[in-house]
């Protein structure tokens, strides 16, 4: 008799197992479904973190290029408006009354731009904003008289003078516990200012008239624009909104420590000396015969000094010497370059004395900046920066840029030079027996590059 399906031995499988085939069944296709979600969300989340590493790369580039456009556009401010100015027409005295009137705004107006960025929690529109008017007030400096250059002075100043805090504030929050890699853009900065002054040196003649550095000041105006342009791509902001009473009471705190004040009074002294400089060394180049071009070629091998020094220096000496130490050595630097001014110096010695710029910008650059950033309250490290530009580059610059229009204009130059140098002097002995080591373990120093992108 033929055997029916019924009695087939499949058919005679017990249930029990047949629903256990069942259920490993489920748990395979479950298994394989779980390894397919799984790798769905693999798949997602590395998108995502390629794509905030695509956001994060295209910022730092965005930070890199405002760094360039930013000092690329000081290169014309540092080596030819005060000599522009002199050829037409204004005294070394008058240079150093605009200069100083500049560097009293620049007390004011910094904080007002820093506290702004900190209490709206944006350091993007006050850097786009003071790029925009620092280039169209500019304008005004192309014919220029004494009253109506000192007007242009107030105006300019007001936006010019809180960009490079406004942009170190932005930089050293938005990389937070990174700082270390605040070298490496900031060096951008410095690779702008040495383009910028090498074009100079290319284009620009030997000995000329006032017209002869139009070019050079109205690069100023297009780097502004350009900037202005870029900073619509920063990040907007990195740190904390200011919170109140808590931090204006950390603040007072902080100006009540005798360690900040000894700190704030020692740079500043050394400050003054640095306002008399930048005022007039490009006057003093060009009255120890110097064409305008090698004016260019003077600054670039400065700052191809401080360039090195960031990159390769900063970070083991302030390991190896701790802050107090670099900061000194800044000082030092100072006494011996400005000071060397003072003599009748050869061509080459001239030359050489521009090595000391790793010092006298590099390492006090260096240490001040982190010094800053260690003690300030992390709400209102904006506010804490443009301040500290304010006292240094306000005040100490104004009384600088004065004393040395008028020591100069009755005494010459190199007792101006003499002087500054014997400041440093003085800030030296009193950094050396009275500064302190700020307390902590400094790693690096916010403005050491190590070469990390």
């Amino acid at each position: 008799m033929a055997t029916s399906r019924s009695d087939s031995p499949a058919s005679r499988t017990p249930l029990r197992h047949q629903s256990r085939a069942g259920e490993f069944g489920d748990k395979s296709v479950t298994r394989k479904l779980g390894k397919k979600s799984l790798r769905k969300e693999g798949a997602k989340e590395t998108m995502e973190s390629e794509s905030a590493s695509d956001a994060q790369r295209q910022r730092s580039v965005a930070l890199a290029l405002a760094y360039g456009l930013l000092f690329a556009a000081v290169a014309p401010l540092a080596g030819y408006l005060n000599l522009f100015l002199q050829r037409c027409g204004l005294t070394d005295s008058q240079i150093g009354t605009v200069a100083a009137t500049m560097a009293l705004v620049g007390i004011v107006a910094p904080p007002l731009w820093g506290y702004g960025s900190d209490r709206w929690h944006n350091r993007r529109v006050p850097i786009a904003l003071a790029s925009l008017g620092s280039a169209l007030v500019f304008l005004a400096f192309f014919k220029p008289s004494f009253p109506s250059v000192l007007l242009v002075a107030v105006l300019f100043a007001f936006f010019n003078s809180p960009l490079i805090p406004l942009m170190d504030a932005l930089v050293l929050e938005w990389l937070a516990d990174s700082r270390e890699r605040y070298g490496s853009l900031r060096a951008w900065g410095s690779w702008g200012f040495v383009v910028m002054m090498l074009v100079f040196g290319l284009t620009l003649k030997g000995k000329g008239k006032a017209q002869g550095l139009l070019p050079a000041l109205a690069s100023f105006v297009l780097l502004r624009w350009l900037l202005f342009v870029v900073a619509w791509r920063l990040p907007p902001n990195g740190g904390h909104r200011l919170s109140g009473d808590g931090d204006w009471h950390a603040l007072k705190s902080l100006f009540a420590d005798r360690q900040w004040q000894t700190f704030l009074g020692i740079s500043l002294l050394s400050t003054i000396s640095n306002g008399a400089f930048y005022a007039f060394f490009p006057l003093y180049l060009n009255r120890v015969g110097l064409g305008d071009n090698w004016q260019g070629y003077f600054w670039v091998i400065a700052v191809l000094a401080e360039i090195a020094f960031m990159a390769k220096l900063a970070a083991p000496l302030t390991q190896r010497l701790g802050l107090k130490g670099v900061m000194l050595l800044g000082i030092l630097g100072r006494m011996v370059r400005y000071g060397a001014y003072a003599f009748p110096l050869p061509f080459s010695v001239l030359l050489a004395l521009q090595l000391l710029h790793a010092l006298t910008f590099g390492a006090a650059h260096t240490a001040s900046v982190t010094w800053v950033s260690l003690f300030a309250p992390p709400s209102a490290r904006a506010l804490m920066q443009t301040l500290y530009a304010s006292i240094l580059m306000g005040i100490g610059n104004a009384i600088g840029a004065q004393l040395g229009g008028w020591v100069s204009e009755h005494w010459g130059l190199r007792v101006m030079f003499g002087l500054a140098g014997g400041l440093n002097a003085i800030a030296f002995v009193l950094g050396w027996c009275w500064l302190r080591e700020p307390i902590g373990n400094i790693a690096a120093p916010v403005s050491a590059e190590r070469g990390e992108g």
